[in-house]
């Protein structure tokens, strides 16, 4: 881990982001509102998420208050640019006083830089697989009709500021109907899973509405009891 005295990169980050998007007309604007379950406590996380005809861009914020569920605890916030395609091309990811920014391009290079523990640090490797920090881009752009699972590395947030992964996979499932808050969906049910032997401690559900949208309207985590739900949906 190499860290270092000062890095402007607060305001680079910001200057990058509005070059993203300003550069393209917003086509599609969503704010969405969850309700979220872990392990018995009860929180919210609101979300926007702007479409161009190029690139997906959402801002999340959620009030997780406890640090042994999701370390190191405090105000979650997000901030994503991916392609139309799902692809993560920036995220920016700040909870408390601790902020990383991360950039991904197509040769596999995953670098991240930020403030965590209050010191600046700098990291990157090279993956063969896609990587991962946050999966929203990659649901609601999965091939609905594909068979074969998709692979990936998924960054273990917990590990910060170091870079550890976990190699997981999606697999798409069976067409289902489901009622949460927001209302009624016809969806496609995925799975969520480790590769190996890790598959059997580890498997979410991502509940997928089957239209262009592609929702996501509930998460079953079954190791931590956690259960997300859409509660409401509106345009911008």
């Amino acid at each position: 881990m190499k860290c270092f005295v000062q890095i402007p990169y607060i305001v680079f980050c910001a200057i990058v982001f509005c070059q993203f998007i300003s550069f393209a007309a917003i086509s599609e604007t969503e704010h969405l509102l969850y309700a979220v379950q872990i392990n018995g406590k009860s929180y919210e996380e609101k979300m926007i998420v702007h479409h161009t005809k190029d690139l997906m861009q959402y801002e999340a914020c959620g009030n997780y208050t406890d640090p042994r569920i999701y370390s190191p605890g405090g105000r979650h916030c997000w901030d994503v640019v991916s392609t139309s395609d799902g692809q993560p091309l920036l995220t920016e990811y700040q909870v408390g006083p601790n902020r990383m920014q991360m950039t991904f391009n197509n040769n596999g290079l995953f670098e991240m830089k930020g403030i965590w523990d209050g010191k600046n640090c700098y990291q990157k490797k090279v993956f063969n697989n896609n990587v991962y920090i946050e999966l929203t881009g990659m649901v609601r752009n999965i091939d609905l009709t594909r068979t074969t699972p998709i692979q990936f590395d998924l960054v273990r947030i917990a590990k910060f500021p170091l870079i550890e992964t976990h190699c997981l996979y999606f697999k798409v499932l069976d067409d289902v109907v489901i009622d949460v808050p927001a209302g009624h969906f016809k969806c496609k049910k995925l799975l969520l899973t480790a590769s190996g032997m890790k598959g059997f401690f580890f498997k979410a559900y991502f509940y997928i509405t089957t239209d262009k949208r592609q929702l996501i309207v509930r998460v079953d985590n079954i190791p931590i009891g956690g259960l997300t739900q859409l509660v409401q949906l509106g345009p911008g």
